[in-house]
């Protein structure tokens, strides 16, 4: 169980850590990668120190992970463009290992051509019409998991957690942490 986790400049703090700190929790391996350098500023203007630099698409060898985790935030926008990261992001998926976007994020598995025929949601306004947009806090479609943003980030690590652990798991996490949805 080792997944990567990409941080970006301007991420939303609340969506990454609700799932890097359920999953941590659970015992799972996350290695944090930051989009060109070794500090990352979110949107709230808090400074994290990442584990490893995403430059190049040979900076991730996805054969070594289960799964990619990209927490949303205005800093998706600056990530469109990014072939480097829209060709990881569809290596992930091409070899069938998951895919977890929230809020924007969902935009680069657009980008990254793997959305079409898939049910997704992400934050309002920014849907996608490849795929199909479903109004729900979190939704699984095969290896991609997709959920709308900050209000549901604690329900999609959740999710992380179910996928990547088991029912019970999920379900002990829910407990520890008084989740009550």
């Amino acid at each position: 169980m080792n997944h990567c986790v990409i941080l970006h400049n301007n991420f939303e703090d609340v969506e990454a850590l609700a799932f890097i700190d359920l999953l941590r929790r659970a015992k799972v391996r996350l290695d944090l990668y930051g989009v060109g350098g070794p500090s990352i500023t979110s949107r709230s203007a808090v400074v994290y120190a990442v584990e490893r630099i995403f430059k190049t698409e040979s900076d991730i060898d996805v054969s070594a992970y289960d799964g990619i985790l990209i927490p949303g935030g205005p800093g998706i926008y600056d990530l469109e463009k990014n072939k480097n990261l829209l060709a990881v992001i569809k290596k992930f998926f091409d070899m069938r290992k998951l895919v977890f976007a929230i809020c924007a994020a969902p935009l680069l598995l657009d980008r990254a051509g793997i959305l079409a025929g898939k049910k997704y949601t992400c934050y309002p306004g920014t849907e996608i019409h490849t795929g199909t947009h479903v109004d729900q806090s979190v939704v699984v479609d095969g290896n991609i998991i997709t959920s709308q943003g900050v209000g549901t980030a604690l329900a999609a690590g959740i999710a992380l957690v179910e996928r990547i652990c088991g029912k019970a798991e999920a379900e002990s996490q829910k407990k520890k942490i008084l989740y009550k949805n």
